[in-house]
């Protein structure tokens, strides 16, 4: 027979546990929560870069839906800009992980007609003084995407230069300058393949198109 104070011990080992476990994934769910609200600020810190001030006037943290990309792992959040109820602008957030050192976060602004309107980098581990130059404050190498479209250029051209492609390439980053490239242009197939009616649908909530 169980001694009745080694079972309240056992019971209480057992609460205490618990609790803990409880309290770990609380704190885990709340950081997650901190963590992804903090990033949703910088990439809308961002924005100034891209839309001037002005151009929109609804709030694009709850104007919003996920995209699937083609060719990346991860589906896109993209926000959308409207002025005066009017469509204005997609801001895909998205992650590519071809980079050379892991993920590249980038912001893809793209006009209704799916035109780009500018690209920035949010995140990335590339090489310090190499792939690091997707960084505007680094060099205007991100800015060459602006007034670009999937035909414009031909879908053989959206490669870097050194493959007879369109785009620079940042010296002794082939790997790095081909990730952006290839996120950029699967954001726009993304929005052209989505039906326009739902792709600026309003919803109080995110909604998953396909």
């Amino acid at each position: 027979m169980i001694n009745p104070d080694r079972r309240r011990a056992a019971l209480a080992l057992t609460a205490i546990g618990l609790g803990a476990a409880l309290l770990l994934a609380g704190v885990d769910r709340l950081t997650r929560d901190r963590i992804e609200a903090a990033e949703q600020r910088r990439a809308l810190a961002t924005l100034s870069a891209l839309l001037p001030a002005g151009t929109f006037d609804n709030e694009l943290l709850d104007d919003a839906i996920v995209l699937a990309l083609p060719g990346l792992e991860q589906p896109a959040r993209v926000y959308r800009a409207r002025r005066n109820g009017q469509p204005v602008a997609s801001l895909v957030d998205l992650v590519t992980s071809r980079g050379y050192s892991g993920d590249i976060r980038l912001l893809v602004a793209v006009d209704p007609e799916g035109t780009v309107l500018g690209v920035r980098v949010l995140a990335h581990r590339e090489t310090p003084g190499l792939g690091d130059k997707i960084e505007r404050q680094r060099s205007d190498w991100i800015t060459q995407f602006r007034g670009r479209s999937l035909g414009q250029p031909p879908a053989e051209a959206w490669a870097p230069d050194q493959r007879g492609g369109d785009f620079d390439t940042l010296t002794s980053a082939t790997i790095t300058t081909d990730a952006v490239i290839h996120a950029v242009r699967s954001a726009l197939s993304a929005l052209e393949q989505t039906d326009p009616e739902r792709l600026w649908a309003r919803s109080t909530a995110n909604r998953e198109a396909h």
